[in-house]
């Protein structure tokens, strides 16, 4: 009978505790110098200790019980080779070996998940190799281990296999990290989402090919930071795109001078710079660089490419003037809506539609009463006339059209619930508005579930023109234009002196299931003293004026329905309630054109937009299945295999008895 040498069962959980405050005085301690010493001191102690007494144990043993202690020991040996490997990633390691800045980055990603790679393949095997032999199967173990017992030679191959078994998934489990540590050295991204967080706009990429002088960004971040990665793709990719963006890294701290002259006082600022010496023009965005808060609704890195677009358009061109008739009863007045109509029309406001103004770069200002007595000021590259409720006088169409006269710019979208006159302009632009609410039976957005639902018409029929490109490439709701309310536009043919006659394009018509409500039943009346039709009704139309000389002519837009400009409150990939404009990038590329700007339209990114991507909750599943349930999935089978081999092997022997 052997002597029981051996190494009690708690001599792994010592193990396992040694490994607990070496965690908490390197990791959740490592500021306090005092805290980490002693937890860290202590677990060492533990874990060399131990891993001494397992030592002395296996020398003291023989037979199978030897053998064991050998494989029990050498995970033990393994633990304080990783630890051993894990001193050389520290601040005092790198500093012995030399190592500085990107080298050492370099260096203790991979000693880092080397030592966790061993360590994990020691672990695992110690710890299944532990289960596998429990307490009472141990003492049993050790009075049967003594030479030439055939069933302690028996129980040391189960543990051995066990031991394998466990090496297998640690090293299993191993590849997983270093497959991360080299994804995340040879980082590609592959944007497949509709809301492309990471990459450059079309707009965007337009405005810098457009620059003909020296176009940078200084970056201002810390070496190691979650933010200055996302914004590095960001702009990488934009400089690839353009071939005109030079990027520069700096540290505020080590490159002072140059913090200074751009004013920079935290991380996380870029810098626009356009031109040099005298001539240099500047723009500034402030990013949060924690990462806790980078999927928050406030963060300016879900919406980066807006951010920027913003700040390019400022620092290219000078500010711009766009002037908003007030006092009719606008959308953008509510506070001049008769009471009347008030009572039957709910309140629709325009921040976003000011907003978006404002990231174009144009100045809103009010165009009063008072001010269309007289004139529409010379500054004026735009005016917009949203929805007026009551009529225009004729002194203040005839101040629109000396605008017109002199090559100017007019957005005017009628209410069908408001004054449909459209004064002077129905000769020359040779359309009218038309009485009666869309409404479809079919193609509209489904709401509330009531009759109601079917003015919510929706459309995806928009004609080739600048105004529009945007919005025929991406969608507002899966690939639809919700209108709401929405009157029609009557094409009539043109009376005026044939040198004056404009060109007119349709950019926007319903689908040809939509039929103009003339009796405010909801439902389609093919018959009766009114019949009503199912066409393509006209919803926009851009109008232009003929040539002033070697000057272009005007330019309008039309639209029978001002609620495509009003406020919406929408639903971000990250659940979040978001306000957008209802017809989403309509206004960007209808202002763009209006203000003779075709060459910078295109899409601009943003989180407001309807993003095709995993919420916190899908991703948090797919991570654990990946990390947790695929090894399970292999250890269940592995052991169901063991389990049928040796019930096959059970058979075998009954059969030879």
């Amino acid at each position: 009978m052997a002597m029981r040498t051996a190494t009690p069962w708690w001599a792994s959980l010592t193990l396992g505790i040694g490994l607990l405050f070496f965690l908490l005085g390197e990791r959740f301690f490592g500021h306090l110098p005092g805290a980490r010493f002693v937890l860290t001191g202590f677990g060492l102690l533990l874990i060399l200790g131990i891993t001494a007494a397992r030592a002395w144990a296996m020398l003291g043993s023989a037979g199978a019980r030897r053998r064991v202690e050998r494989t029990l020991l050498a995970c033990h040996a393994g633990t304080v080779f990783a630890l051993f490997l894990y001193l050389w990633t520290t601040d005092w390691g790198l500093a012995k070996l030399g190592l500085i800045e990107t080298s050492a980055l370099h260096f203790q990603g991979a000693v880092t998940v080397l030592y966790l790679s061993v360590l994990i393949a020691s672990i695992v095997p110690l710890l299944m190799v532990e289960l596998s032999l429990g307490l009472a199967l141990r003492t049993e173990f050790d009075v049967q281990s003594g030479p030439g017992n055939e069933e302690a030679g028996v129980e040391y191959f189960r543990a051995r296999e066990i031991g394998w078994s466990g090496l297998s998934l640690g090293l299993a489990l191993s590849f997983l990290m270093v497959t991360c540590q080299v994804a995340n050295e040879r980082n590609v991204q592959r944007d497949v989402s509709y809301f492309k967080t990471s990459s450059p706009g079309e707009s965007t990429k337009k405005i810098v090919s457009s620059a003909s002088d020296g176009l940078r960004v200084l970056l201002f971040f810390p070496e190691v930071n979650e933010v200055k990665n996302q914004v590095r793709g960001y702009f990488e990719a934009l400089a690839s795109a353009t071939g005109k963006l030079g990027i520069e890294f700096h540290d505020r701290l080590t490159d002072a001078e140059i913090a200074s002259k751009y004013k920079v006082t935290k991380d996380g600022v870029m810098v626009f710079v356009r031109g040099a010496g005298d001539k240099e023009k500047s723009q500034t965005i402030d990013l949060d660089i924690d990462t806790a808060k980078l999927r928050s609704p406030a963060s300016k890195l879900r919406n980066l490419d807006r951010e920027v677009n913003t700040v390019l358009l400022k620092l290219m061109r000078d500010k711009r003037k766009a002037y908003l008739t007030v006092g009719h009863g606008e959308l953008n007045d509510p506070e001049s809506v008769p009471v009347e109509v008030k009572a039957r029309t709910l309140e629709r406001p325009t921040t976003v539609l000011k907003r978006q103004l404002a990231d174009l770069n144009y100045e809103v200002k009010n165009l009063s009463l008072l001010d269309l007595a007289k004139d529409v000021p010379e500054e004026a590259t735009l005016v917009i006339v949203l929805g007026p409720t009551l009529p225009f006088q004729a002194g203040e169409w005839d101040t629109l059209s000396r605008y017109l006269d002199r090559g100017g710019h007019l957005l005017l979208a009628i209410d069908p619930n408001g004054d449909l006159s459209m004064g002077p302009f129905e000769d020359r632009f040779a359309f009218k508005m038309m009485a009666g609410h869309l409404t479809d039976e079919q193609q509209h957005y489904r709401q509330r579930g009531t009759l109601a639902d079917r003015r919510f018409v929706v459309t995806n029929q928009f004609s080739a023109h600048a105004s529009t490109t945007t919005l025929s490439r991406t969608s507002t709701d899966q690939g639809l234009l919700v209108l709401v309310d929405s009157g029609a536009l009557d094409d009539l043919p043109y009376k005026g002196k044939p040198e004056e006659a404009p060109k007119k394009t349709i950019t926007i018509r319903s689908m040809d299931t939509t039929f103009l409500d003339l009796n405010n039943n909801y439902t389609f009346d093919a018959t009766g003293p009114n019949p009503e039709k199912k066409q393509k009704w006209n919803i926009a139309a851009a109008v232009e004026g003929p040539k002033l000389g070697d000057k272009e002519g005007y330019r309008a837009l039309v639209f029978a329905d001002v609620d495509l400009f009003m406020d919406a409150v929408a639903r971000s990939a990250l659940g979040h309630a978001v306000t957008v404009l209802v017809s989403g990038p309509l206004l960007s590329d209808s202002v763009k054109w209006l203000g003779g700007e075709e060459s910078i339209i295109g899409e601009v990114v943003s989180e407001d937009d309807k993003p095709i991507q995993h919420t916190k909750n899908e991703d948090v599943v797919w991570f654990t299945l990946m990390i947790i349930g695929a090894p399970i999935i292999v250890l269940t089978l592995g052991l169901v295999g063991t389990s049928a081999r040796r019930r096959r092997g059970s058979k075998k022997a009954e059969v030879t008895l």
